[in-house]
């Protein structure tokens, strides 16, 4: 094992940890940006023609509802984007601590001294 097979293996890892986890971010935002913007369109077409042209508290209501939605969508990337750096951390760890222990082992420490994972951060 040298430093050619471990930036091969961590580039393999990563690939399929943040092919995944943008796929699901990005996936995620699409179908949920498109309800924000079919909600924020409607909003604005009956504030503009419909039913809250005159009635302020019903439009101030559908704003703050739109409001949360768009803070809600915010957290939840917020909180899938968190996870997809959680596993490309642990792809990157367990990527150089296998090489680490391969090389070790290859040059006589026995594998029982070797913790199987990484250490904690």
């Amino acid at each position: 094992m040298d430093a050619t097979t471990i930036l091969a293996d961590l580039r393999a890892a990563l690939k399929g940890e943040l092919g995944q986890g943008y796929s699901t971010i990005s996936s995620f935002i699409e179908r949920q940006g498109r309800l924000l913007a079919d909600q924020a369109a409607f909003i604005a077409e009956q504030r503009a023609t419909g039913s809250l042209r005159d009635n302020d508290p019903l439009f101030e209501h559908f704003l703050e509802g739109l409001r949360t939605n768009a803070i809600n969508l915010t957290h939840h990337v917020a909180m899938l984007t968190a996870l997809t750096i959680e596993k490309a951390w642990n792809a990157v760890a367990n990527v150089l601590w296998g090489g680490i222990r391969t090389i070790l082992s290859a040059s006589g420490v026995p594998a029982a001294l070797l913790p199987a994972t990484p250490p904690h951060v």
